[in-house]
């Protein structure tokens, strides 16, 4: 069985995809994946499933919940005998998964993989691993429950995460010399991130290597009217610094 939440919640079973039907049930298991391999309590779920309060009979419709989804999840498995992926640990549930089976689980371990391979110098393989771990994004990030209190805090940190990832797949790329492949992307980035001064910087690098010097300090100057004009600050000293680096020429970024 594998499971994706890393956009709409999919399963995939070896026969093909599993249909979970009903909000509250759909919510649940969210819950139960972004949690994965960990006890997630009563209280938590309650809070997934009845953000405005729950109802007297909510442990009993959490209980019929998830006997429907051991049912589906584990439709092998005979009566009565202990479940092997949506697990009763008191007080509260836990889905027991390995890495191939939850894209957040595979996501993070490209991540790791790929940060460790960029640190030891194997840029090419970090720019594989990176591109792999991105790949597996289909849309938002818990897509089904981003509209929930309780759902904000891991969406905030895969969203960082996947800016994290981001960010260094693009400084692999930039040490491979692709620059013409990462152009395109960061012009989006930076308006759709505007206070993110490091998508500024690798734009900045990305076209001052590729001949566009003009281009590149056209890039600084936006970033300092928008830090200006939004937060009041000037950009930070990395960019000031490469700003200076560019206009002289140093540090292996070409004269116009």
């Amino acid at each position: 069985m594998r499971f994706a939440i890393l956009g709409p919640l999919a399963v995939f079973s070896p026969r093909g995809p599993v249909h979970i039907e009903g909000a509250k049930r759909r919510t649940l298991l969210i819950a139960l994946l972004a949690g994965a391999n960990r006890l997630v309590s009563f209280d938590e779920l309650t809070e997934w499933l009845w953000p405005e309060g729950p109802p007297r009979s909510a442990m009993l419709v959490m209980q019929a919940h998830v006997s429907v989804l051991r049912r589906q999840l584990e439709p092998e498995r005979a009566p009565r005998s202990q479940p092997q992926l949506l697990l009763t640990v008191l007080p509260g549930y836990m889905m027991r998964l390995e890495k191939d089976q939850l894209d957040i689980l595979e996501f993070e371990a490209l991540v790791q993989a790929g940060t460790q391979s960029l640190q030891r110098g194997h840029t090419e393989v970090a720019a594989r691993q990176l591109a792999a771990a991105l790949d597996l994004w289909t849309g938002e990030a818990l897509c089904g429950a981003r509209h929930l209190p309780a759902a904000q805090h891991e969406i905030a940190r895969l969203d960082e995460l996947r800016l994290t990832a981001t960010g260094l797949r693009i400084e692999a790329c930039l040490q491979i010399g692709l620059y013409d492949d990462v152009i395109p992307q960061l012009t989006r980035l930076i308006v759709d991130h505007p206070f993110h001064e490091r998508f500024y910087a690798q734009l900045m690098i990305a076209l001052a290597r590729s001949g566009r010097r003009a281009e590149a300090l056209a890039v600084y100057r936006r970033a300092q009217e928008i830090l200006a004009a939004e937060l009041d600050v000037e950009p930070g000293d990395d960019l000031r610094r490469l700003q200076a680096e560019i206009v002289s020429g140093v540090a292996g970024l070409p004269h116009a």
